[in-house]
């Protein structure tokens, strides 16, 4: 309903000599509920995942710890929350974790949650935003994140164990990739119409979390040629 409204179809029909779609048809295929022609699907190409390097360093805890990144952090609130409620009421869990919020969770928001960090002496340590996060997640010993395209990506990139805790509103974007990672046994997905958006939920997701296996061991080094078969069409071009 979107594309026919914004006229996206007929601009993906009549204006594009190739269309590149940033992802793996046998993940999922976000074109398929699209009524494009036989024409339009023959000019598409999937070029796979972009895979991430560390680009710079940045300080990295000396101990284990456990990432957890929102992302941006305009909608990642709800797991912050989660992700607090678990070290609140388990004292004993671990390992220790490293917060990033994101440049748009702020405000009150943030504030209220840095007063619940503070209160947790150390065992949760909280940023606003590192751009060298590359360098974290590489160091990490799980992910606990949402299932933006990005942050997808990383977490292949640097074959974390992650925990994804997609968003559903205003789109399912996020909790479709989640889901068929999950499938493919490359993430662990908590799912809120499945699991329940619990405290207890996130706390045996975060126990879980180094002894999950890698997205390595379910393939993930295969989906993440996005680079070279952008150049590739590039040069064909």
């Amino acid at each position: 309903a979107e594309w026919i409204r914004k006229g996206a179809l007929a601009a993906a029909e009549n204006l594009y000599d190739e269309i590149w779609v940033y992802g793996v048809r046998d993940v999922y295929d976000p074109t398929e509920g699209l009524p494009l022609s036989t024409q339009t699907r023959d000019k598409m190409h999937w070029t796979g995942y972009l895979r991430r390097q560390v680009t710079d360093a940045s300080d990295i805890p000396d101990s284990p710890y456990v990432l957890i990144t929102p992302g941006g952090g305009g909608d990642g609130a709800a797991m912050v929350s989660l992700v607090l409620s678990a070290y609140e009421q388990d004292p004993d869990l671990g390992p220790d974790a490293m917060l990033i919020y994101g440049p748009f969770l702020s405000g009150e928001v943030r504030d209220a949650f840095d007063e619940r960090v503070a209160k947790l002496n150390g065992r949760v340590t909280a940023v606003g935003f590192d751009s060298r996060i590359e360098a974290l997640f590489a160091g990490a010993v799980g992910v606990v994140c949402m299932g933006g395209y990005n942050t997808f990506c990383e977490v292949l990139s640097f074959d974390r164990p992650a925990v994804i805790v997609p968003r559903t509103k205003p789109r399912l974007e996020q909790w479709i990739r989640a889901s068929r990672a999950e499938e493919l046994g490359l993430v662990r997905m908590l799912d809120e119409f499945r699991d329940g958006m619990t405290t207890e939920a996130m706390i045996a997701a975060i126990r879980a979390l180094p002894n999950q296996a890698r997205p390595s061991a379910a393939g993930a080094d295969g989906l993440l040629d996005g680079l070279e078969v952008v150049v590739d069409r590039a040069r064909a071009l």
